[in-house]
């Protein structure tokens, strides 16, 4: 025999019910079975409200009463028809009287009691149990059966406690007179939610009741199993309303689902388990809308699991009291006496911390509870508190987070991963607590916290395969192409655990967020088609309140807006992956006070594509220093344009004949005066050098221009060449220069000591310079290890396609870098 129990949304309405309905059937089939049932969605709320406003006195009770009438009275008619229609709506319409009259009563004594109110909030149940039983009757026989008649409970209304010994045994009683009285075949029909005392007052056994109902009848029945349909697959892993990627736990133990429940967790009351525990009777939690699905299974079983965790719950709206000591007070009798205080106040404890130097006691209580517990602390301490040996400190805006799991039993290092992952992510906790059972641990973060703690640690614990939310600025030429590389490698990436979404993507005039990850095959559209327009500040704040646990943003522009804005995106918890040089060259206090906010807020800021585009650069100088190695000098030639100015320029044309090709070409910038000036060398300088740890800024290189003084000011336009004519012959001396001396000439750079420069140098056959093509880069590092011959890196040091992969080598050290 089994005991099925349906509530919620499943029974909303009369289709909802017909599905109930074929699922009680199809078991029938194969087990006797008795099925609980909770009022319809939302009576239960409808119901107290009219009684209290008809304690008000206001005559809008009515209009409840006439609304909860309607939706049985329809619901009936929908299901039925003909004589068993008839015979319902009078039963129907008998219970609706005595409704009727008793919130008559409280609007004319205007007084409604906690005996009362259950008996009001009873009628929900007393009717939906009667619709659905009436309706099963059509195909099966079916009994429609009031709790009241065997579940005992004390007086305590409106949470009415069990009596378990009287409860047992009549129920065991009722049934096997139901059973004898030829109801064998009859499926009982059973109201969930209320009981009565021993002298058969109606009392309410608390929210979540109708699951209580179901578990007191199986224990008591000795059912093979305790099925709970509700509008949910199981028991997810978190709440997927804050954490999307949440999943069904296949299996919990009866002690996880208890822990889980006192934590937050709605799908099951921890009063609800304990019956069902105490007789070892497994309670499966199924889903109506999607019946097919495996569900969650409670048990005592102890399965094996993958991980330590089971789920991770919560608890909002909570205010965190800390009773600290500020004299040489007994720390230990104020325990005491704090304890005893709010109990006697009826204040429910959910997490205390003590410090193990009995200085301080912090308790977290819910803000329902947070006036008496104040009231009552205040009133015991009252002496020491005016005479300042203690202090009540309080700390509003609270949420308790619990990770649960048997598998943390004696497994070390859980309570390390929990909180590193919470520090890299600027989680600030308030309060921590471990029970002996090591089976959870709880801690108190502020409430704006919450949903990212939540999706941290389940990402932490929970998750197969890392998760990085790209948020890319530029979708250019450079932007284009590493979003073009994601796609082409997503699934490459997921074979190798790393889950890359692209949430944000954004141009110099809108920007386009999904929280799920935008198509990498359609994203020109989704772009195209948003209305945000682009506002860096705005984006930041947007991204800060997607709570993502991982995110980085990948600057693909050459804004001074977009890197002015790092400061926000790093406080809205997001790394920084750029190709974009102007966050390396700030003046020194501004560069100083983003790289210290970085490393304040742990996260990463990587450029490997600033110098050298796709080229290991930066991660090379960090190695070398990393090692041990001292860099003693840095030879580089570190612009693509001048690189090919001068590998191409042997006299046979003009310089600046030379200089117009390249322009024609797209190897240089829209103004080639930029490339000519030295200044994106001197960046790149100046970035190497504070690599290294040197105190310089942009006006400390020394770069020659290669732009006479005349023709460096005002607007480009072609007849900048014909003027540089001018300075043809000058260049052609240098060349001839170099060739006397079997030498070539390029544009180096050069970072020695503590000191930069930049310009045209002769470069002799045997070095390694010498024999450059194209537009490559090359840098030779001169160290104590390599001080004979120097380490050369080269290859190509500029183009969309070569930076946008050095760009995607930067996620890659990211995805690598993050925890799993």
């Amino acid at each position: 025999m089994k005991v099925l129990k349906f509530g919620g949304s499943s029974v909303s309405d009369a289709r909802r019910i017909q599905d109930v309905a074929q699922i009680i059937l199809a078991s029938r089939k194969r087990d006797k079975v008795i099925v609980v049932v909770s009022a319809f969605q939302g009576i239960t709320n409808q119901l107290l409200s009219a009684a209290r406003r008809a304690e008000s006195g206001d005559p809008a009770y009515q209009s409840l009463y006439r609304e909860i009438m309607d939706r049985h009275t329809s619901i009936t008619k929908s299901l039925l028809t003909g004589r068993p229609r008839g015979t319902t709506l009078k039963r129907i319409d008998a219970l609706l009287r005595d409704l009727n009259d008793v919130l008559h009563g409280i609007f004319l004594l205007r007084y409604a009691s906690p005996r009362v109110l259950d008996l009001t909030a009873s009628f929900g149940e007393q009717l939906s149990a009667t619709i659905i039983s009436s309706f099963i009757a059509h195909s099966h026989p079916a009994l429609y059966v009031d709790a009241r008649s065997f579940i005992v409970t004390d007086d305590q209304y409106m949470r009415a406690g069990i009596l378990f010994d009287a409860t047992n045994k009549k129920t065991q009683k009722y049934f096997k007179e139901l059973m004898k009285s030829g109801g064998s075949r009859a499926i009982p029909v059973v109201t969930g939610f209320i009981g009565a005392t021993e002298d058969g007052r109606t009392t309410t056994i608390g929210r979540s009741g109708s699951d209580f109902t179901a578990t007191i009848i199986g224990a008591a029945l000795n059912a093979s199993v305790i099925e709970i349909w509700t509008d949910v697959d199981g028991i997810l892993s978190a709440d997927p309303r804050a954490v999307p990627s949440a999943f069904v736990l296949p299996h919990v133990t009866y002690e996880e689902a208890m822990e889980l429940s006192y934590f937050g967790a709605r799908v099951l009351h921890s009063s609800t388990i304990t019956p069902a525990a105490g007789h070892q009777i497994p309670i499966l939690i199924k889903n109506t809308l999607n019946p097919g699905a495996p569900g969650t299974l409670v048990s005592s079983r102890k399965e094996l699991w993958e991980g330590v965790a089971k789920g991770i719950t919560s608890i909002d709206d909570i205010i965190l009291f800390t009773l600290r000591k500020t004299s040489n007070v007994g720390a230990a009798s104020a325990a005491d006496r704090l304890f005893t205080a709010l109990a006697s106040a009826n204040v429910h404890v959910i997490l205390i911390s003590q410090a193990s130097s009995e200085h301080t006691i912090c308790l977290a209580i819910t803000k329902s509870d947070a006036e008496r517990a104040r009231r009552a602390i205040q009133k015991e301490f009252e002496l020491e508190l005016q005479a300042r040996l203690l202090a009540l400190d309080e700390k509003q805006d609270q949420a308790i987070v619990a990770i649960v799991g048997d598998g943390m039993i004696g497994t070390p290092g859980v309570s390390g991963k929990v909180f590193q992952a919470l520090g890299r992510n600027n989680i600030n906790i308030s309060a921590i607590a471990q029970g002996a059972s090591e089976r959870n641990i709880s801690f108190v973060v502020g409430s704006a916290q919450k949903v990212r703690a939540l999706n941290v640690i389940h990402q932490a614990f929970f998750e197969k395969r890392k998760r990085l939310d790209l948020a890319v600025i530029g979708v250019g030429n450079i932007g284009g192409a590493l979003l073009r590389q994601l796609h082409q490698q997503r699934n490459v990436l997921l074979d190798q655990g790393f889950d890359v979404r692209v949430c944000c993507l954004a141009n110099s005039t809108k920007y386009v967020i999904d929280a799920d990850g935008i198509s990498l095959s359609h994203w020109r559209e989704a772009l195209s088609r948003s209305d945000r327009v682009m506002n860096p500040q705005k984006l930041a704040g947007e991204l800060g309140k997607l709570e993502f646990a991982n995110l980085a943003v990948v600057d693909c522009t050459a804004s001074s807006e977009i890197v002015n804005t790092y400061f926000d995106f790093v406080r809205a918890n997001a790394h920084i992956v750029t190709p974009n040089k102007k966050a390396n060259v700030l003046p020194w206090k501004q560069y100083n006070e983003l790289t210290d906010l970085i490393r304040a807020r742990q996260k990463f800021f990587l450029y490997e594509a600033n110098v050298g585009a796709g080229l290991p650069v930066i991660s090379t100088l960090r190695d070398l220093v990393a090692s041990g190695d001292t860099i003693v000098r840095i030879d580089a030639i570190l612009s693509g344009t001048l690189s090919y100015l001068f590998n191409h320029y042997d006299g046979t044309q003009p310089f600046s004949s030379l200089v117009l090709k390249a322009h024609e070409l797209g190897f240089t910038e829209p103004d080639p005066r930029e490339d000519l000036s030295g200044q994106d060398v001197a960046r790149k300088l100046l970035i190497l050098g504070r690599q290294l740890g040197l105190k310089m800024d942009l006006k400390d290189i020394r770069a020659q221009n290669l732009v006479p003084a005349r023709l460096r000011s005002g607007p480009f336009s072609p007849l900048f060449y014909a003027a540089y004519a001018s300075h043809d012959s000058t260049m052609k001396r240098k060349l001839d220069h170099a060739r006397a001396a079997g030498a070539v000439l390029r544009y180096v750079g050069t970072l020695h000591g503590k000191s930069a420069s930049a310009g045209i140098k002769e470069i002799s056959a045997n070095h390694p310079f010498f024999a450059t093509k194209g537009s490559d880069n090359i840098l030779a590092f001169t160290t104590h290890r390599y001080s004979h011959t120097p380490l050369v890196v080269q290859g190509p040091g500029a183009g969309a396609d070569v930076t946008a992969m050095g760009v995607f080598s930067d996620l890659l050290k990211l995805l690598n870098y993050l925890p799993y």
